[in-house]
């Protein structure tokens, strides 16, 4: 009797261990399953006279991160990193990903081609010949390691960091231009470059590089594959650059289709009050952080936008000594336009986002377009100016359509008003809402 007591409290026992060990297994898979993990690096202030400073690679990694938070990624995001910088980082996205559902990885910069490896290159390096590359970047097979001990369940590495520079050109290699295609790659890896292997990107002459400004449209669209959005990009930075730049992309198909982009996140009044003090940060205008400190008087960036005033009014000369703006032709034509405007939460209640696709003509400058029926309902006129530099002002008007998509839920057919800034270049543009949610206009000349 006692043997058979013995026996069935050990049996007990055993089961309960095992079906704790169960449990505990299921939590871990449950944590692995839904974490997504990103480092984001843009590096542009270089240091070293013979590698360029790059404009738009900060600019790529503040909005690329803020895409990729908005699909529910935990984001290491990085800028002007130095080579203890770039290692530190890359170390502690190595601690994050293990067992995680997705781990990526993007960078903008310059990057260099070694005997057919590729370095990413820190602010601080120092490149006298092609010897000490190795020692002085950053090697992709670095990420690469740590996204293979990670084992997460999708991998995706993306670059725009084939921007020419003269140093490479010196080398003795004789394949030294961009990035060499990738060799062994951890299983389940998808690595995509902003060009083909070999070849040169553009840095962008508007606030990203042209392979981003490719990626945040695509992020914008209806297919959030990780193929409908590289195949959405490749086509906008190849009609940006008039067939000279393709990306290249290398890794499994299946993945490419299996992995999706999910809207979890939706923009929150820290988002949008970023969004609008990212659009005017450098402006000259006065007017500007007048707007941001009236909509934000206790906002995050408050005291940055009083100190900027103080100094526009001290400086402002005169208006009637403010010269007009110069007006150009180079611009002149007919273009299609896409307008986005993302999702956004008011006091909690979900503001749908929408797109619009209509045209505007500029003509010596002066833009002009509209979408719908002028004094109907959900109908929009978009009035502005291309100065000869590129920079834009734009001034949208119209009727409010459903309410579900007014901040506010305004009744249809209610006025509004709102100003873009952006810059063009000859074949395309972008400009963004600088008031009250996040919006972006997208411009293609026909």
């Amino acid at each position: 009797m006692q043997c058979n007591l013995l026996s069935a409290l050990f049996f007990n026992l055993l089961r309960a261990f095992a079906t704790a060990i169960f449990c505990i297994s299921l939590a871990h898979a449950a944590d692995g399953q839904g974490r997504r993990v990103a480092l984001v690096i843009g590096n542009g202030n270089y240091l070293q006279t013979g590698l360029p400073k790059l404009t738009n690679p900060t600019h790529d990694a503040e909005d690329v991160a803020r895409a990729l938070r908005g699909f529910g990624f935990e984001v290491l995001e990085k800028k002007d990193l130095t080579l203890e910088g770039m290692n530190q980082a890359i170390a502690e996205f190595g601690s994050k990903i293990g067992g995680s559902e997705a781990a990526l990885f993007y960078y903008a910069g310059h990057g260099i081609q070694v005997k057919n490896q590729n370095y990413l290159i820190p602010v601080n390096a120092t490149i006298e010949s092609e010897a000490s590359v190795p020692y002085q970047g950053v090697s992709l097979n670095q990420v690469l390691d740590e996204m293979d001990n990670g084992k997460s369940g999708a991998n995706i590495v993306m670059l725009d960091a084939c921007r020419n520079n003269p140093i490479s050109g010196k080398f003795r290699s004789g394949h030294s231009r961009g990035l060499a295609s990738p060799g062994n790659t951890p299983k389940g890896t998808v690595i995509v470059y902003a060009t083909d292997p070999g070849n040169v990107a553009a840095d962008g002459e508007g606030r990203n590089g042209l392979f981003t400004a490719g990626l945040l449209t695509a992020f914008k669209g209806k297919d959030l594959s990780l193929d409908g959005i590289l195949t959405v990009a490749s086509a906008e930075v190849e009609q940006a650059s008039g067939q000279k730049q393709t990306p290249y992309v290398n890794g499994p198909k299946t993945l490419q289709k299996s992995f999706h982009f999910r809207v979890t996140v939706e923009p929150g009044h820290g988002e949008i009050e970023k969004t609008f003090w990212t659009s005017i940060e450098r402006s000259t205008d006065s007017a500007d952080f007048e707007a941001y400190l009236k909509k934000y008087p206790k906002g995050s960036y408050a005291s940055l936008a009083e100190n900027r005033l103080k100094v526009l009014k001290t400086d402002q000369p005169p208006p009637a000594a403010t010269p007009a703006p110069t007006s150009s032709t180079a611009f002149d034509g007919h273009w299609a336009t896409m307008l986005v405007c993302e999702d956004v939460r008011d006091k909690g209640t979900l503001i749908k986002g929408y797109t619009h696709r209509f045209f505007v003509d500029v003509q010596d400058g002066r833009l002009k377009g509209k979408r719908g029926q002028a004094g109907q309902a959900d109908s929009l006129t978009l009035d502005g100016f291309i100065q000869a530099d590129g920079a834009a002002e734009i001034t949208a008007k119209g009727l409010t359509g459903k309410p579900e998509y007014s901040v506010g839920l305004v009744q249809p057919s209610a006025p509004f008003t709102y100003h873009m800034r952006g810059a063009f270049t000859k074949t395309s543009g972008k400009a963004t809402r600088i008031e009250l949610r996040p919006c972006e206009a997208t411009f293609f000349k026909n």
